[in-house]
């Protein structure tokens, strides 16, 4: 499966600009063209009880009929979608991170005191807690990063490489870099007070101060490096494959550097300042914030085009086609990528929140909106199960497997049996469904109802 990461290297890195050897070794390794079904659905996802998650196809916005339970989850804010596990995970108001399993269309309560979360490259989220404490959640363990010292607060945790996070902490009007790994953070590394940006793989990092930024290589060691602006910073961001950084200046402009060189390749006057930077991560365009519009700025274009659109954490958004997603007074509107004009509206969907995220649900796996009878014992020659998830990852179901064999359940994972299907963990099977049903609903996460043909064997 194409995800979102895949999608922004093979459209940003194709058109890099920068004369680095490292950039034009990361062009070439590339493909040059996504492929033509990558899609994108919206999820809808309520910000009050009682309202369950909906779905919508881009670029139409056409409501999907994939049903979703989840009439308790609120969310106050979307943290990102971990394709390996089709989940979403979202703070609620009450600092809970939950996970939203599209597969099942049920949430789940993943941890509490949460005061921030962000998803890493890898797809594991990175947490930070009211204890001053952070913790990175891959394959549903949490495995502890390490805790701020005395008298210091967490100010941020983004992921890196090899299960550690890159932890930011504000030390007595100072600000500092840890490396958080087995419980204890190390690398201790001073940086200006000011607004960081952290490229994706958590290698590099650029913090804005009221006149410079300066730029940290934390893998490749030396000196801290800063760039020649030609005004103040207001805002900064890495592009979403990593290998460019913007930076958003008073002049007012938006200029363009080499990650790896940190030469200029580009500069983007703008009719007013820009307040706030984000890259699309499916690599179409950047998106600037102004006091009552958006920026946006095409990959490898010079010049930014103006859109009304309110500005928040969730929207606007992107989709893999180029569809843009802007809130405009109560609705959401869906953009053509081309031409701009109105696809689709979702009347009164402003309030909510929203993210897009490359997942088709007409995969097999996904054929599964209504819930089978109970009480009907398996057909002759036909097993029952519970599948409890599907992934792309063979490690990942392996691990959960295997946690819930150390809990006495019989778990097994089903490969798959053709190119577009998943690792299924499954429990059982079980001689009917009400035996099924029942097992189930002792597991404390989601699952439905899996019926194969015997003839396969075990799984």
């Amino acid at each position: 499966m194409l995800n979102g990461r895949s999608i922004a290297v093979l459209l940003l890195l194709t058109s890099a600009c920068g004369t680095s050897p490292e950039t034009r070794q990361l062009r070439e390794a590339v493909a040059t063209r996504v492929p033509d079904d990558a899609r994108g659905v919206a999820l809808r996802l309520a910000a009050r009880r009682g309202a369950d998650v909906r779905l919508y196809r881009l670029p139409n916005l056409d409501a999907v009929a994939w049903r979703f339970t989840t009439p308790g989850l609120v969310a106050d804010r979307v943290v990102g979608y971990a394709p390996d596990e089709d989940a979403v995970y979202v703070l609620s108001p009450g600092n809970q991170l939950l996970a939203l399993d599209l597969t099942s269309g049920r949430a789940r309560t993943t941890d509490t005191a949460v005061t921030f979360a962000a998803l890493g490259p890898t797809g594991g989220v990175l947490l930070g807690h009211r204890d001053q404490s952070a913790d990175r959640l891959d394959a549903r363990r949490l495995a502890p990063l390490g805790r701020a010292p005395k008298g210091a607060t967490l100010a941020g945790v983004w992921g890196t490489t090899g299960g550690r996070g890159l932890v930011a902490v504000a030390e007595s009007g100072a600000q500092a870099l840890y490396t958080g790994s087995a419980g204890a953070l190390a690398d201790r590394r001073a940086v200006p007070a000011g607004r960081l940006a952290v490229a994706p793989w958590g290698d590099v990092v650029a913090v804005a101060t009221e006149s410079a930024v300066t730029v940290f290589d934390l893998e490749g060691g030396g000196q801290p490096r800063r760039l020649r602006l030609r005004g103040a910073p207001l805002a900064v961001a890495f592009s979403a494959s990593g290998h460019r950084l913007y930076v958003a200046t008073d002049a007012p402009d938006i200029e363009l550097f080499d990650r790896f060189e940190l030469g200029r390749v580009g500069t983007i006057e703008t009719a007013a300042p820009v307040s706030a930077l984000r890259a699309d991560p499916f690599g179409h365009l950047l998106l600037g914030r102004t006091d009552d519009a958006v920026l946006l700025v095409p990959l490898g274009g010079d010049t930014a085009r103006v859109v009304p659109s309110a500005w928040q954490d969730d929207l606007p958004a992107t989709g893999p086609d180029g569809t843009l997603l802007v809130r405009r007074g109560s609705d959401v509107v869906a953009l053509g990528p081309d031409d701009g004009k109105e696809r689709g509206r979702v009347r009164g969907g402003a309030a909510d929140r929203w993210l897009i995220v490359p997942w088709d649900p007409r995969r097999p796996a996904l054929q599964l909106a209504a819930r089978p009878e109970t009480g009907l014992a398996a057909a002759a020659g036909q097993e029952i199960y519970l599948q409890v998830s599907s992934t792309s990852n063979p490690q990942w179901a392996d691990g959960l497997a295997r946690d819930l064999r150390s809990a006495g359940v019989r778990a097994s994972v089903l490969p798959p049996t053709a190119a577009d299907e998943m690792y299924r963990v499954v429990v059982g099977p079980y001689a009917t469904r009400d035996e099924a049903e029942a097992i189930g609903r002792t597991l404390g996460m989601p699952y439905w109802i899996f019926t194969r043909d015997s003839a396969g064997g075990p799984p």
